[in-house]
Protein backbone atom coordinates (compact mmCIF):
# COMPACT_ATOMS: atom_id res chain seq x y z
CA UNK A 1 0.00 0.00 0.00
CA UNK A 2 2.65 2.41 0.76
CA UNK A 3 4.32 1.63 -2.53
CA UNK A 4 0.96 2.73 -4.14
CA UNK A 5 1.00 5.70 -2.04
CA UNK A 6 4.58 7.05 -3.41
CA UNK A 7 3.89 6.03 -6.68
CA UNK A 8 0.53 7.69 -6.99
CA UNK A 9 2.12 10.84 -5.48
CA UNK A 10 4.94 10.83 -7.52
CA UNK A 11 2.49 10.38 -10.58
CA UNK A 12 0.58 13.93 -9.61
CA UNK A 13 3.70 15.69 -8.92
CA UNK A 14 4.77 14.98 -12.78
CA UNK A 15 1.41 15.52 -13.44
CA UNK A 16 1.57 19.04 -11.62
CA UNK A 17 5.20 20.32 -13.04
CA UNK A 18 4.15 19.66 -16.36
CA UNK A 19 1.01 21.40 -15.88
CA UNK A 20 -0.47 19.37 -18.69
CA UNK A 21 -3.87 17.97 -19.01
CA UNK A 22 -3.15 13.73 -18.82
CA UNK A 23 -4.49 11.62 -21.57
CA UNK A 24 -2.80 8.27 -21.22
CA UNK A 25 0.33 8.83 -22.68
CA UNK A 26 2.28 12.12 -21.98
CA UNK A 27 0.35 15.13 -23.53
CA UNK A 28 2.11 18.37 -23.00
CA UNK A 29 -0.02 21.71 -23.75
CA UNK A 30 1.74 23.61 -27.13
CA UNK A 31 3.32 27.01 -26.14
CA UNK A 32 4.23 29.65 -28.22
CA UNK A 33 7.17 32.27 -26.92
CA UNK A 34 4.40 34.97 -25.56
CA UNK A 35 2.65 31.31 -23.54
CA UNK A 36 5.62 29.93 -22.51
CA UNK A 37 7.08 33.35 -21.51
CA UNK A 38 3.95 34.07 -19.29
CA UNK A 39 3.71 30.64 -17.27
CA UNK A 40 7.40 30.72 -16.11
CA UNK A 41 8.10 32.14 -12.95
CA UNK A 42 11.83 31.74 -14.19
CA UNK A 43 13.23 33.02 -17.60
CA UNK A 44 17.18 33.04 -17.95
CA UNK A 45 20.39 32.00 -19.45
CA UNK A 46 23.28 30.02 -18.17
CA UNK A 47 25.90 27.26 -17.79
CA UNK A 48 25.18 23.99 -16.15
CA UNK A 49 28.05 23.69 -13.95
CA UNK A 50 27.46 20.84 -11.69
CA UNK A 51 24.50 17.97 -11.43
CA UNK A 52 23.79 15.86 -8.55
CA UNK A 53 21.11 13.08 -7.48
CA UNK A 54 18.79 14.53 -4.31
CA UNK A 55 15.55 13.09 -3.08
CA UNK A 56 12.44 14.87 -2.04
CA UNK A 57 10.12 13.54 0.65
CA UNK A 58 6.24 12.90 -0.59
CA UNK A 59 3.82 10.58 0.19
CA UNK A 60 5.40 8.82 2.85
CA UNK A 61 8.51 7.81 0.82
CA UNK A 62 11.11 9.28 -0.91
CA UNK A 63 11.07 10.19 -4.71
CA UNK A 64 14.76 11.09 -6.98
CA UNK A 65 15.34 14.07 -8.20
CA UNK A 66 18.35 15.68 -10.13
CA UNK A 67 19.77 19.18 -8.87
CA UNK A 68 21.45 21.57 -11.14
CA UNK A 69 23.75 24.27 -10.22
CA UNK A 70 23.41 27.36 -12.55
CA UNK A 71 25.20 30.45 -12.76
CA UNK A 72 23.42 32.82 -14.27
CA UNK A 73 24.53 34.84 -17.00
CA UNK A 74 21.53 36.47 -18.24
CA UNK A 75 18.48 37.26 -16.65
CA UNK A 76 14.41 38.06 -17.99
CA UNK A 77 12.45 37.01 -15.57
CA UNK A 78 12.47 35.95 -11.79
CA UNK A 79 14.16 35.94 -8.81
CA UNK A 80 17.84 34.70 -8.05
CA UNK A 81 20.05 33.97 -5.29
CA UNK A 82 23.53 36.08 -5.54
CA UNK A 83 26.41 34.46 -3.46
CA UNK A 84 29.99 36.59 -3.58
CA UNK A 85 28.55 38.21 -6.55
CA UNK A 86 27.87 35.31 -8.80
CA UNK A 87 24.33 35.14 -9.36
CA UNK A 88 22.98 31.32 -9.49
CA UNK A 89 20.18 29.17 -9.81
CA UNK A 90 19.50 25.87 -7.80
CA UNK A 91 17.23 23.86 -9.70
CA UNK A 92 16.02 20.40 -8.76
CA UNK A 93 13.93 18.41 -11.00
CA UNK A 94 11.87 15.22 -10.28
CA UNK A 95 13.80 12.16 -12.24
CA UNK A 96 17.01 10.18 -10.96
CA UNK A 97 20.24 11.39 -12.27
CA UNK A 98 20.74 7.68 -13.85
CA UNK A 99 18.26 7.00 -16.40
CA UNK A 100 16.53 3.35 -16.57
CA UNK A 101 18.36 1.37 -14.08
CA UNK A 102 19.15 -2.13 -15.03
CA UNK A 103 20.46 -4.60 -12.83
CA UNK A 104 20.24 -8.94 -12.74
CA UNK A 105 18.61 -8.41 -16.57
CA UNK A 106 15.87 -6.33 -15.43
CA UNK A 107 15.31 -3.09 -16.78
CA UNK A 108 13.57 -0.74 -14.59
CA UNK A 109 11.87 2.27 -16.12
CA UNK A 110 11.53 5.55 -14.33
CA UNK A 111 7.89 7.27 -14.69
CA UNK A 112 9.77 10.51 -15.42
CA UNK A 113 11.43 9.32 -18.09
CA UNK A 114 10.18 12.19 -20.20
CA UNK A 115 11.62 15.06 -17.88
CA UNK A 116 14.38 16.88 -20.25
CA UNK A 117 17.57 15.95 -18.30
CA UNK A 118 20.56 19.07 -18.11
CA UNK A 119 24.07 18.70 -19.63
CA UNK A 120 27.00 19.84 -17.49
CA UNK A 121 29.24 22.38 -19.67
CA UNK A 122 25.88 23.46 -21.67
CA UNK A 123 24.16 27.25 -22.35
CA UNK A 124 20.65 27.39 -21.54
CA UNK A 125 18.03 29.60 -22.28
CA UNK A 126 15.60 28.04 -20.10
CA UNK A 127 11.80 28.77 -18.81
CA UNK A 128 11.09 27.33 -15.70
CA UNK A 129 7.79 26.80 -13.57
CA UNK A 130 7.17 28.13 -10.35
CA UNK A 131 8.35 25.98 -7.67
CA UNK A 132 6.21 23.34 -6.00
CA UNK A 133 5.48 23.11 -2.09
CA UNK A 134 8.46 20.68 -2.26
CA UNK A 135 10.68 22.91 -3.96
CA UNK A 136 10.61 21.13 -7.43
CA UNK A 137 10.82 22.82 -10.55
CA UNK A 138 10.57 21.77 -14.46
CA UNK A 139 11.02 23.55 -17.60
CA UNK A 140 7.47 25.03 -19.41
CA UNK A 141 6.15 22.50 -21.69
CA UNK A 142 8.93 20.05 -20.90
CA UNK A 143 11.38 20.02 -23.80
CA UNK A 144 9.86 23.72 -25.09
CA UNK A 145 11.00 25.57 -22.27
CA UNK A 146 14.66 24.07 -22.43
CA UNK A 147 16.69 25.93 -25.18
CA UNK A 148 20.21 24.57 -26.13
CA UNK A 149 22.71 27.39 -27.04
CA UNK A 150 25.33 26.90 -29.73
CA UNK A 151 28.35 29.33 -28.49
CA UNK A 152 30.10 27.82 -31.12
CA UNK A 153 28.91 30.10 -33.51
CA UNK A 154 28.94 33.77 -33.54
CA UNK A 155 24.58 33.97 -33.85
CA UNK A 156 24.39 31.59 -31.05
CA UNK A 157 21.46 29.25 -33.11
CA UNK A 158 19.19 28.31 -29.97
CA UNK A 159 16.43 26.20 -30.67
CA UNK A 160 14.67 23.69 -27.68
CA UNK A 161 14.38 19.99 -28.34
CA UNK A 162 11.49 20.71 -30.50
CA UNK A 163 13.65 22.80 -32.58
CA UNK A 164 11.02 26.25 -31.95
CA UNK A 165 8.39 24.20 -33.91
CA UNK A 166 5.45 26.87 -33.37
CA UNK A 167 8.01 29.17 -31.09
CA UNK A 168 6.87 32.68 -33.00
CA UNK A 169 4.19 33.11 -35.62
CA UNK A 170 6.95 34.32 -38.82
CA UNK A 171 9.08 31.52 -38.67
CA UNK A 172 8.13 27.93 -39.04
CA UNK A 173 10.70 26.16 -36.89
CA UNK A 174 14.81 26.17 -36.70
CA UNK A 175 17.34 27.66 -34.55
CA UNK A 176 17.31 31.72 -34.14
CA UNK A 177 20.22 33.83 -32.84
CA UNK A 178 20.21 34.06 -29.66
CA UNK A 179 20.07 37.70 -29.89
CA UNK A 180 16.62 37.42 -31.62
CA UNK A 181 15.45 35.32 -29.20
CA UNK A 182 16.84 37.28 -26.18
CA UNK A 183 15.38 40.49 -27.77
CA UNK A 184 12.12 38.51 -28.12
CA UNK A 185 11.58 37.34 -24.59
CA UNK A 186 12.72 41.18 -23.17
CA UNK A 187 9.67 42.41 -25.67
CA UNK A 188 7.20 40.07 -23.58
CA UNK A 189 8.56 40.36 -19.89
CA UNK A 190 7.83 44.19 -20.21
CA UNK A 191 4.32 43.97 -21.89
CA UNK A 192 3.20 41.75 -19.19
CA UNK A 193 4.79 43.98 -16.70
CA UNK A 194 3.33 46.94 -17.71
CA UNK A 195 0.19 45.10 -17.90
CA UNK A 196 0.06 44.35 -14.24
CA UNK A 197 0.38 48.14 -13.65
Amino acid sequence: MRLFSVAFCAGLIAASLATTPCAGAPTVKHFDLGGMTASAARVFRGTVTDVRAGSVSVGGGQVATTIYRIPVTGTFKGEFATVQDITYADVEMIGSVKADAQSNNTRRFSPFRDMPRLERGQDYLLFLTAESRIALSSPVGLVQGLFEIDTSVPSEPTANRMNNAGLVAEVAKGPLPYADLAQRVRTIVSGQEGEKR
